[in-house]
């Protein structure tokens, strides 16, 4: 999907133009836990310039880089018109999808009693992120991944777009399951393999894909060997251990090994 794409713009802010998609992302500058201030306006006027002139009927917003958080109503200032008649899909941390922006556990929530502010504080902050977001749409103030990236994941809900993490995204795009259906073993990996994250977002989708499609799951990974029946808790047939910086060459070595245990040369 996106072969001949062509990229332009920094490491901050970048566009990935292919056929028929356009995919964007901006990294703001950090701000602390609690800036009820900040906006989301840069992202916003950066899709607009990302968009001038631009055909292309679906559009991929990275929000990871958001920082802001203001219900993502400088976003939509921004871009919404831009955006609208478009399939848009946002792209979210993991542990997002299903932040809703307001209420006792909603973002709000999260990072006013993260950062140490007092209820009063929180739940005013609360209450007129709920007024802002409910005015893009009813219900958006408590839809699942509505807090997402400061908000932002609220108005690409209100777009009727849709929110993904990245392997959910890649998956999509990439047309996973009949690259499943047609493999005999699925092959991932980590920096590191341990009971506390069970390898991260990327290996445990993998993983997933892989006991959906009926097709056993390896993996190479970094740290601490595991036996094998924790590691088969995560969906892994099998974990092979590498070294923190393996070489091409110890790559290569395990790559056999592994090709010789499963398919006899």
């Amino acid at each position: 999907a996106l072969t001949g794409g062509t990229v332009t713009g920094s490491a901050s802010q970048w566009v990935l133009r292919a056929q028929g998609l356009v995919l964007i992302g901006l990294a703001q500058r950090p701000h602390s836990g609690w800036a009820p201030e900040s906006s989301t306006a840069e992202l916003g006027e950066w899709v607009l310039e990302a968009l001038r002139g631009a055909d292309a009927a679906k559009v991929v917003i990275d929000l990871t880089g958001v920082t802001a958080q203001d219900g993502g109503v400088g976003l939509l200032a921004q871009a919404g018109a831009a955006l609208t008649e478009r399939q848009v899909i946002g792209i979210v941390a993991n542990d997002e999808l299903e932040l809703a922006a307001t209420g006792l556990t909603g973002a709000v929530a999260r990072r006013g009693y993260g950062a140490g502010r007092d209820v009063a504080e929180v739940l005013a902050a609360d209450a007129q992120t709920k007024a802002l977001v409910e005015g893009f749409g009813v219900g958006l103030a408590v839809a699942p991944g509505g807090g997402a990236a400061g908000g932002c994941g609220a108005a690409i809900l209100s777009l009727g777009g849709r929110l993904l993490d990245g392997p959910q995204f890649c998956h999509s795009l990439a047309d996973v399951d009949t690259s499943l259906a047609r493999c005999d073993l699925v092959v991932t990996g980590c920096n590191e393999l341990s009971a506390l994250d069970r390898g991260g977002p990327i290996l445990r989708s993998v993983a997933e894909w892989a006991e959906r499609a009926q097709r056993p799951c390896i993996a190479f990974a970094g740290g601490e060997e595991l036996s094998r029946r924790e590691v088969r808790t995560f969906g892994l047939e099998a974990a092979h251990q590498l070294s923190a910086a393996p070489t091409a060459n110890e790559l290569t070595q395990a790559a056999g090994r592994v090709a010789i245990g499963w398919f006899g040369r």
